[in-house]
């Protein structure tokens, strides 16, 4: 089996942007610890909420930052969203700390980084 890390077809901003929502992944599973205590502590950790919440695209804002991550991936996002969905059900009651979550900061933020990815790629492409 090939790693989609070497594929040649993918550029670094591809690369840049799999890793992106690979680290949201690995947020949202919690760790890999399998200690009592560690299962317990990410249960309600901030991070595997938030993580959740973005790859679910609970409000309209993650679903659009979820998209636009997964269309510089050059990912399908309706799959990803579908498959969040089905792994990591929305829980019935949201926690305070889902609350605190700046989707505006993620959108900001994954923007402002495709800007300046695609001007250096600009730059190179010119020399």
């Amino acid at each position: 089996m090939r790693s989609t890390l070497h594929d040649p077809l993918l550029t670094p901003e591809n690369r840049l942007w799999r890793a992106v929502l690979e680290q949201a992944y690995v947020d949202a599973e919690g760790g890999s610890d399998s200690s009592d205590a560690n299962k317990e502590e990410c249960v309600d950790s901030a991070e595997r909420i938030r993580a959740r919440a973005y790859l679910r695209g609970d409000n309209q804002q993650e679903a659009a930052a979820l998209i636009m991550v997964c269309g510089f991936a050059e990912l399908p996002a309706d799959r990803v969203l579908s498959w969040a969905r089905k792994s990591y059900p929305r829980p019935r009651t949201q926690p305070q700390l889902a609350s605190r979550a700046r989707p505006q900061d993620s959108i900001a933020i994954a923007a402002t980084l495709a800007r300046q990815t695609r001007a250096r790629s600009g730059e190179h492409a010119s020399a």
